[in-house]
């Protein structure tokens, strides 16, 4: 009973980790969903579950290379699936996972000068220091904070949904923004989750190298992807109810929270801002552990190094980073999600050999 107790207890946390490492601000806002799957109407939530499916075996077969090649940070991991072009993808990630630091330093400082007139150095730095802190707890940390924040913002979700079923909203029927062909669906559901997955690798190898059980991972990864495709719904909904004043919207999903009241705005600011320090944590843990393996140091310097060059990019500001370097980095990624999908669906079997090299 005991070892059932503590492989849910692991798989939960897992779970957890995983949705908070893909949320983020864009995901909050309503601002991705929109992009990507509400624009196609009903149909898009066909493409929601190829997205889910994707993130239940892709992201299941990371951690388990993870685990069995006892992973301390993505780099092994992508090492293995890359094999010569690992260098430059692992250059790539750690670029990645800098600039999304800074984007989300200066998201929250945008956040904060904003809503609360806080100024925009202050939100970000206070947010540059809870990720540094949270971070150098290493995979345990990963996992307690995201056990306390997601299901906070599962919660959240699903409050607004009943709101959104009890007041009557209805979907617009038979709208669509784009042209919903089965292709289309296939492609956006496929890109969706195979660029977070890509982005999710520096989470999901190492907590398989963390966690040793199995089933814990199994557990973990089906729960995750259960959990981003029901969320992912819920908002797709939400937005569907939405139409057409949310395609006007910087933040897609206030056209609903805006109508609960003064007290639900704060705190749907709140969530935002939960979503966007999960994000900066996965993505700072990520540069860090790959900087402490390739440098063999086990010190605190490579995440307080990242902090500084974040802190630093977030001087850009959001929109300026967003504009300037996601466009590239998104091809970039696109092409390696492609050799994940392909990788791990194709199911390679060398690992053990790679393993005595």
């Amino acid at each position: 009973m005991k070892k059932i107790r503590r492989f849910v207890y692991d798989g939960f946390r897992i779970a957890m980790a995983y949705v908070g490492t893909v949320v983020g601000a864009g995901f909050a806002t309503g601002q991705e969903i929109l992009q990507f799957f509400t624009r196609y109407g009903y149909p898009s939530f066909w493409a929601i579950l190829i997205s889910v499916i994707l993130f239940i075996v892709v992201g299941r077969k990371i951690m388990f290379y993870g685990r069995i090649l006892n992973a301390h940070s993505y780099g092994s991991v992508a090492d293995y699936i890359f094999g010569k072009a690992a260098p430059f993808v692992n250059l790539y990630l750690g670029l990645t996972f800098v600039l999304i630091c800074g984007a989300m330093f200066a998201g929250a400082g945008a956040l904060f000068q904003e809503q609360w007139g806080i100024p925009y150095l202050i939100g970000a730095s206070v947010t540059a220091l809870l990720t540094l802190l949270v971070t150098l707890f290493g995979v345990r940390g990963i996992l307690t904070i995201n056990s306390i924040i997601v299901p906070c913002l599962i919660a959240f979700s699903l409050f607004v949904f009943m709101f959104v079923f009890n007041r009557g909203f209805k979907p617009i029927a038979n709208y669509q923004d784009s042209p919903g062909n089965v292709f289309t669906l296939i492609r956006t559901g496929v890109t969706y989750a195979s660029f977070n997955l890509v982005l999710s690798i520096g989470v999901l190898a190492p907590m398989g190298g963390d966690v040793s059980d199995k089933r814990a991972l199994t557990l973990g990864s089906f729960l995750g992807a259960g959990v981003l495709g029901m969320l992912l719904a819920i908002g797709n909904y939400i937005l569907l109810c939405s139409i057409p004043q949310a395609f006007h919207r910087e933040i897609p999903q206030m056209v609903i929270v805006s109508q609960m009241g003064s007290f639900f705005i704060s705190v749907y600011i709140v969530v935002i801002w939960a979503e966007i320090f999960t994000t900066a944590v996965g993505n700072l843990f990520a540069i860090h552990t790959i900087m402490q393996e390739k440098n063999r140091v086990a010190s605190s310097l490579p995440a307080v190094v990242a902090v500084i060059i974040g802190l630093i990019l977030c001087l850009l500001g959001f929109s300026n980073i967003v504009s300037w370097f996601y466009p590239i980095l998104g091809m970039i990624g696109f092409v390696l999600s492609a050799i994940i999908l392909f990788q791990t669906l194709r199911g390679i079997d060398r690992t053990r050999d790679y393993i005595h090299q």
